[in-house]
């Protein structure tokens, strides 16, 4: 490592002190996270288990209770010979108890009375001592004899049914007197333990079963398990260590969790959980494979350490390359320095790291100063397209009607218009004027682009329709314009363009649409027509080109409304249109007003809408109202 250079201990040891720190980052967040999410799962097994216990207490605090009940009330319908009656009326109502066992001692041999319910609202009644009567009988009721409170049974199989698992409470019966007067047994149908246990959704694939006092399966995946196998004698490999702290919680019936190699998951590693039952001697436990368990965090892991292993090998590449940036002006002392001493000398390469540095700020000043000079030369330059801007608009401004008083001698005509570039300049035009005293001409067109090209564009067309419109045929004149225009059009602009002649005597309008907008006539019955008829295409494409016509009857106090495609593409702040069909409704809820307000009505609800967005193309509007 001494012998190696100093770029590569550098690499080394910064590379293994971030390898260290990321390791131990991973380590202890791995650790953290496992911690977190052991306590998460045992507080969702908690939390099952308590549904599971709550549930199950439910069941015997209830038949516990009620069998009390009864055997309170068995002397005084003994009594009066409705002891059978009142068992079967109890047992109706209450479905959580699957039978009662009864026994009356008597002077010369003991009366039994045992009554089942078999589902279906089907009751069986018995009087035989053999039915129903579960192993440790004898203990129990000796036990019962001398205390008030009543005693379980352990799980049994009942008589009547040896597939039907069920457990007894039995109390003493007494008189009002307090004496002996027999025992009942109320007994719970262990089936619903299944249910319960089914109805458990345990994470991560897991299990439940429940034990009895002795470590007896009542529940288990396996039906064979079930009554006859015994948590305390699996072998020891489920249980490798820790055994006996297990089974000393279990025994004194407390809650515990650990690890197992349960033989259910085929001896896998796997987390448990045991909490016990209240009012019972059963526990409830929860199974879960650790390898589910940590299923996520493993994952996650993996993906850390090669998105480490990743990183790392990004920061060596880094480390490599800096320190080879940095440490190469000392390398290259380091090669003259041993030239110098092999005498191996050529003047014409001794360059030291001064010598770069002088060069470098010399070349710098260099592009400096011709970095000034290009940017005070732009600066002139931009100032001159401004002024050539500003020139430009103003002969647009010259060339498009700025004025809209009408001669005296045409009282029929009332007409206004507006245009607005999107730029300072742009590429709408309209025009309007008297071919003779009768007949007016009036346009409105739309040249494809923006800016300069487009606006010198319109300026050309605008001067070709006034010199071309010598006659009164709409389509006549469109066809003579597109004619030149296409002749001269080198940069392939084109021109839509709406051309109308009107009669302002009788109405009559002859007119023509090259590709434009469809213009509307809003009537004084305030009903929308649109001159929806296209006659040809787009004025500049193709030279020699036929273009058709439309005429039509305007009335007194109708209105046309010409305008550009800036209109309906109009963009709010939301990216929406303004569209045809807001314009269509706005002409339609226009007052009657003079020309000049009618558009400015138009503008106001086209502004409003567009809000502060940017305005994106030309918008130009014009409305004539003929007066007749």
């Amino acid at each position: 490592m001494v012998n190696r250079s100093i770029a590569f201990q550098l690499s080394f040891y910064i590379l293994t002190t971030v390898t260290i720190m990321v390791a131990l980052g991973v380590y202890l967040n791995y650790n953290f996270s496992k911690q977190i999410l052991m306590q998460k799962i045992e507080e969702n097994a908690v939390h099952q288990s308590d549904k599971v216990t709550n549930e199950i207490a439910h069941y015997v605090i209830t038949a516990q209770e009620v069998t009390r009940n009864v055997s309170s009330q068995i002397p005084y319908y003994n009594a009066h010979d409705g002891l059978e009656p009142f068992l079967t009326n109890v047992l109706k109502m209450n479905p959580i108890l699957s039978g009662f066992r009864i026994e009356l001692p008597g002077e010369k041999e003991n009366r039994y009375l045992s009554v089942f319910n078999k589902g279906q609202n089907e009751l069986l009644v018995l009087h035989e001592k053999k039915y129903c009567q579960f192993p440790n009988i004898d203990e129990i009721k000796s036990i019962v004899k001398n205390e008030k409170e009543g005693l379980w049974s352990d799980p049994f199989y009942c008589p009547l049914d040896t597939s039907l698992l069920v457990i007894s409470f039995t109390k003493a019966i007494r008189t009002d007197d307090g004496k002996l007067f027999g025992y009942i047994s109320g007994q719970i149908n262990l089936n619903f333990l299944r249910k319960i246990v089914s109805g458990i959704n345990i994470e991560k694939g897991g299990v439940s079963i429940i034990l009895s006092q002795d470590g007896t399966f009542l529940t288990h995946p396996n039906p064979n398990w079930v009554m006859k196998k015994n948590i305390y004698d699996v072998p020891d490999k489920i249980f490798p260590v820790n055994r006996m702290q297990y089974e000393s919680l279990l025994r004194s019936h407390q809650q515990g969790s650990g690890f197992a190699y349960p033989e259910m998951f085929n001896y896998e590693r796997s987390w448990f959980h045991f909490a016990p039952v209240p009012y019972t001697y059963w526990t409830i436990a929860i199974i879960i494979p650790a390898k589910k368990l940590f299923l996520e965090l493993d994952q996650l892991l993996r993906k850390i350490i090669l998105l480490s292993a990743a990183g790392l090998l990004v920061i060596l590449l880094i480390i490599f390359l800096i320190t080879r940036k940095m440490l190469s002006p000392l390398s290259a002392i380091a090669k003259s320095i041993k030239r110098l001493s092999t005498e191996d000398i050529r003047l014409s390469d001794q360059r030291n790291e001064i010598q770069i540095l002088s060069s470098s700020l010399n070349d710098l000043q260099l592009k400096y100063t011709k970095h000034l000079n290009e940017q005070n030369q732009s600066k002139k330059d931009r100032r001159k397209i401004e002024k050539d801007l500003k020139s430009a608009k103003e002969i647009q401004t010259a060339i498009i009607p700025a004025e809209f008083k009408m001669d005296p001698k045409h009282p029929q005509i009332e007409l206004f218009a507006s245009l607005d570039p999107a730029e300072t300049i742009g590429g709408d035009l309209y025009d309007y004027f008297f071919i003779d005293s009768d007949h007016l001409l009036f346009t409105m067109g739309d040249v494809s682009g923006k800016g300069i090209p487009a606006a010198l564009f319109m300026a050309v067309a605008h001067t070709m329709i006034k010199s071309k419109s010598n006659g009164l045929d709409a389509h006549q004149i469109i066809e003579q314009v597109n004619n030149e225009l296409s002749l001269q059009n080198s940069n392939q602009n084109f021109l839509t363009l709406f051309l109308g002649i009107l009669n302002v005597r009788t109405g009559e309008i002859s007119y023509c649409n090259a590709a434009h907008n469809y213009p509307y006539i809003l009537t004084r019955n305030n009903e929308v027509r649109v001159l929806d008829k296209t006659h040809g295409l787009p004025i500049g494409v193709y030279s020699s080109k036929a273009y058709s016509g439309d005429s039509g009857i305007l009335k007194a106090g109708d209105r046309i409304i010409l305008y550009t495609d800036g209109v309906t593409d109009c963009r709010n702040e939301k990216g929406e249109f303004f569209g045809s069909g807001n314009l269509f409704r706005t002409i339609q809820n226009l007052p009657d007003v003079s020309a000049k307000e009618s558009t400015q009505f138009i503008l106001n609800r086209l502004f409003a809408f567009r809000g502060h967005a940017d305005q994106s193309d030309d918008i130009s509007l014009m409305v004539i109202r003929y007066k007749g």
